[in-house]
């Protein structure tokens, strides 16, 4: 014979195990992957618009600069260097200029004085650089294949070069988010 308070005991057990079962369903969903891309469009330097998302499935990089930075012009090689070490087909490279006044020509100038060897967006509102909490320039973001910022560095030298190139691989080869 079965003590009655070894059944009552057990199917307590076996309820609450239940219970908890069911409930999972309800609140224990995977997480959806977050995307880190800004939602909205910027314009290009040529007069297109371009949207982040439009690269999904690719590593970006983008680069905050200004043309009166003068940190930001000595990153720009490392940044060009870096670019051309790296698959094309794996990676995009794009600026994101700052300025809030100075004119389109100016800017375009600035380019090729640097021999920027990535095209750049325009983010004169600064609605980007807030979404991002870009709290300095220069400040380069990675974002791995999913839209998730994986990477952030304010300040790029050419001592940089090699880790961020090592970097580079892990991430073209990594699919997880």
């Amino acid at each position: 014979m079965i003590p009655k308070s070894k059944t009552v005991f057990s199917q307590l057990i076996s309820s609450r195990f239940y219970l908890l079962v069911f409930l999972s369903f309800f609140f224990c969903k995977p997480e959806a992957v977050k995307v880190d891309f800004y939602p909205d469009p910027l314009p290009t330097i040529m007069g297109t618009t371009e949207t982040l998302s439009d690269w999904k499935g690719k590593v970006i990089v983008l680069d905050f600069w200004a043309t009166w930075c003068e940190p930001c012009a000595k990153a720009v090689p490392t940044i060009n260097e870096w670019k051309h070490s790296v698959s094309e087909t794996d990676f995009i490279f794009r600026g994101i200029n700052t300025d809030t006044t100075e004119p389109l020509d100016k800017i375009k100038k600035d380019m090729i004085r640097l021999k920027m060897s990535y095209p750049t967006l325009l983010d004169k509102d600064w609605k980007m650089t807030d979404f991002y909490k870009v709290e300095g320039i220069p400040c380069v973001l990675v974002f791995d294949r999913s839209g998730k910022i994986v990477y952030r560095q304010y300040g790029l030298e050419k001592e940089d070069l090699t880790g961020l190139v090592i970097r580079s691989h892990v991430w073209a080869k990594s699919d997880l988010p």
